[in-house]
């Protein structure tokens, strides 16, 4: 049995970028474009982008470094996919995973700018009206100024759409600790898209939000040096299904999750920042790393801060004094230190700065919901040993059982944390290709869930193929075993069924078949120790084998099914009947297109 994964090759040119672009253009999947310097979109230009397109910037530093920067009234449409996503990088990566994490600052970022509100300069200087700022990391003319300004008056201003976008190894220095971000917004209105966006192995923050007013959704900051997400200059927005993993590894490691800046100077400057984030997962240096903490509130910023785990941080929450008059709101929030000193409420409360404030409060006051527990996930990795699954890991972890907090603009989730059953960091993100992330996504306890979604990853060049084979199932070792190979470099999603009762009923009516059914799915690899296991038709499965044409399996009957994503390679399935049943069963293996 052979289940094929064939991929097509395109021979890509190398298409060199500099300057400015001036009309509008489209960047297409067949060219790899590679950066040097500083790429304006200007003019009133909208950039294109399609989906898989390849960006590189020149291994570059200082006032050369390459940088995609969009400037006011231009647009970036960067529309990627699950299965095709835009990549930023440098031009070391191959594009493999094999790019180490410590490789960072190899080039500059990605600069969106917009007319949005602002409510300070960086440098404290009177910022105009209307308020305007040149955003950080860049080095220009004097003639180059305004296309490195940023803010306005519109806050429903709209600078393009970036979706499915991995940004990678990214931070250029600059000198004097003036690094780039890897995705850095000034002014960016409520009118722009932001949605699937990874930042990997970047030098200085992964996103930096500089005033502006977007609501960004789904994002990642991977290995990033500093904070993952910092919020400046009256930053009005609102976030939610976000994820970092931090690490000690090169010269700039991992600070603070959200580093919750309201303004420069002065601290009462207007529009006041009110940012609310929900959903996060936050894993912190862990044991390798220093005392980080995972959010740090000051500068008159009005936090809200809801449904969200922090795990691996040494140290608390840092309010610092001049938080204003608006006291952080932190409801429904799971905490988990590696420091069991720092699991009570005044070790999370309390900081190592005597000029923070108290913040025990958010741990004893029963009502906000703040637990600190082990979170039950099915497994924190900092290697490429796929080790990496930030999913609860059953219906009993604190990530579902937490009270969720409801509040205006957020879709309602029942779990707290950036995850439920969807890992949807899977098959897109550059975490996924480098072998983080498991090969195979089903849970734990599939065997007892019939309404698990596992993730799945489309776009093979290979057409859906059936592989079917019967046989018989008695006791002990007497099981029906099918193997099949999934051949190339992509990973692939399947449909396993292991029917038996099914086959007893009409329209097939055959006797003797197997009355209750068992699936385990083994790696060639490991014949010892499956790597999934179903007793139950999930919900999903029966979407889509019908999508598939597969004969509809009976509503109630004890047959079996697993929906997986698979890295290439061997594997087998077995079936067992289920307290001793015997009987005729059939494997079927459905590729997923």
């Amino acid at each position: 049995m052979a289940l094929l994964g064939a991929t097509a090759s395109l021979q890509a040119a190398d298409v060199p970028v500099s300057g400015s672009i001036t009309s509008n253009t489209t960047w297409t999947a067949d060219n790899t474009y590679i950066m040097s310097g500083y790429v304006f979109v200007t003019n009133g230009a909208t950039l294109t982008i399609e989906p898989g397109t390849v960006v590189k910037g020149q291994v570059s530093s200082g006032a050369g470094a390459a940088a995609l920067i969009v400037t006011r009234s231009s647009k970036i449409m960067a529309e990627g996919t699950a299965d095709q996503p835009i990549i930023f990088t440098s031009v070391l990566d191959n594009l493999d995973g094999s790019l180490g994490t410590e490789r960072k600052g190899l080039w500059g970022g990605v600069i969106l700018l917009g007319n949005a509100q602002i409510n300070s300069r960086a440098d404290g200087e009177d910022p105009g009206s209307p308020k305007q700022d040149q955003i950080e990391g860049v080095s220009v003319t004097t003639e180059q100024i305004p296309l490195v300004t940023f803010g306005g008056l519109d806050d429903a201003d709209n600078s393009g759409v970036m979706k499915y976008v991995s940004i990678r190894h990214g931070g250029a220095n600059l000198g004097a600790g003036n690094e780039i971000n890897g995705l850095t917004l000034g002014g960016v209105g409520s009118g722009t898209v932001l949605s699937y966006i990874e930042v990997y192995a970047n030098f200085d923050d992964g996103f930096e939000f500089f005033g502006g007013t977007v609501s960004p959704d789904h994002l990642v900051a991977a290995f990033c040096g500093d904070d993952s997400f910092d919020f400046d200059s009256g930053f009005r927005g609102t976030l939610q299904w976000l994820f970092t993993l931090q690490a000690v590894d090169g010269e700039e490691p991992g600070d603070k999750a959200i580093e919750w800046d309201g303004d420069t100077n002065p601290p009462t400057g207007t529009p006041v920042s009110s940012v609310t984030v929900s959903n996060l997962t936050a894993i912190g240096l862990g044991s390798t790393g220093g005392a980080n903490a995972p959010i740090n509130p000051r500068d008159n910023a009005t936090v809200k801060l809801y449904n969200s785990a922090f795990i691996n941080y040494a140290r608390g929450i840092e309010i610092e004094s001049d938080i204003g008059d608006v006291a952080p709101d932190i409801q429904s929030n799971v905490w988990w230190s590696h420091v069991a000193a720092t699991n009570t409420a005044a070790g999370f409360g309390t900081s190592n700065s005597s000029g923070d404030l108290d913040a025990t409060s958010y741990f004893t006051n029963a009502a906000l919901n703040n637990v600190i527990v082990a979170p039950m996930m099915n497994g924190i990795s900092y290697a490429k040993d796929a080790g990496l699954d930030p999913r609860p890991s059953s219906a009993e972890s604190p990530l579902m059982t937490t009270p969720v907090f409801a509040a205006d603009g957020l879709t309602a989730t029942d779990y707290v944390g950036a995850f439920g059953t969807d890992l949807w960091i899977k098959g897109w993100t550059n975490l996924d290709i480098a072998g983080f992330l498991p090969a195979v996504l089903a849970a734990p306890d599939d065997a007892e869930n019939a309404d698990f979604v596992a993730p799945i990853v489309r776009g093979s060049t290979s057409k859906p193929s059936n592989v079917s084979t019967r046989g018989f199932v008695g006791t002990g070792l007497q099981s029906l075993t099918g193997g099949f190979v999934i051949s190339g470099t992509q990973s692939q999603s399947v449909v396993i069924r292991a029917v038996g009762p099914t086959l007893g009923l009409a329209p097939f009516n055959l006797p003797g078949t197997l009355a209750n059914v068992q699936i385990r799915l083994f790696s060639t690899s490991d014949p010892i120790n499956p790597i999934a296991v179903s007793r139950v038709v999930t919900t999903q499965s029966i979407t889509l084998g019908a999508e598939l044409g597969a004969f509809a399996l009976s509503a109630g009957a004890e047959d079996a099914t697993i929906v997986a994503t698979l890295a290439p390679g061997g594997y087998t399935a077995e079936v067992t009947g289920v307290d001793g049943a015997t009987g005729i069963a059939i494997i079927e293996v459905y590729e997923l297109d």
